[in-house]
């Protein structure tokens, strides 16, 4: 295999929301969702591509930047974490919304290459924090974990099913009403010796 990545672009949106579907949630984005997100400076959206299958889709990512108090409640988050306290609501912060990758190409470090890669695109925009919320299947460990706690973020808070209000298919729990409980993550990206160093 011969994997390339490079910047989102109309015509990979198909099999972005294909992805979507089949691994986060069917239907969470409509193609003229994605498209919005595409042409929105704020957000970063990424893709591979495998020039040995004709430069075929088999991962993305997707992140946006956003102010601390309006990226809590996107990431279903009612409460501002005591880990979060200090930061006040307009900090800057970088949100790994979501990311799929192809069973066959899951496993070689597709997703954490996109999460180091972005840390200083996100840097260097102004944010001092990265935000994710990971599914939690039931009964099961976050399937993000690993990549997350490799990466240097911390779990902060437990987030009770979040989507159940949402109606969306998750492969998960394979309901319409999504029981699946979800865990929020975060990594500072300001320096150890900064002003909240010491948390």
């Amino acid at each position: 295999m011969k994997l390339t990545i490079r910047g989102a672009q109309s015509r990979d949106l198909p099999g972005i929301k294909r992805m979507i579907d089949v691994y986060i949630a069917e239907d969470y984005y409509s193609l003229a969702e994605l498209e919005a997100l595409l042409r929105d400076d704020r957000y970063l959206c990424y893709v591979v591509t495998d020039a040995d299958r004709g430069d075929a889709l088999v991962s993305y990512f997707i992140a946006f930047l956003s102010t601390l108090d309006r990226a809590l409640p996107m990431l279903h988050v009612s409460e501002k974490p005591e880990k979060l306290l200090a930061y006040p609501d307009d900090t800057l912060v970088g949100v790994y919304k979501t990311s799929s990758t192809e069973k066959e190409y899951q496993g070689l470090g597709i997703c954490s290459s996109f999460i180091r890669d972005l840390e200083p695109v996100l840097r260097e925009r102004g944010a001092r924090l990265i935000l994710a919320t990971a599914l939690r299947p039931l009964g099961r460990e976050v399937p993000m974990r690993r990549i997350f706690e490799r990466n240097g973020f911390d779990a902060i808070a437990e987030i009770p099913r979040p989507w159940v209000d949402m109606y969306l298919y998750c492969p998960y729990c394979q309901r319409h009403h999504c029981i699946c409980d979800a865990v929020f993550y975060m990594k500072k990206l300001e320096d150890t010796e900064g002003e909240h160093g010491g948390e």
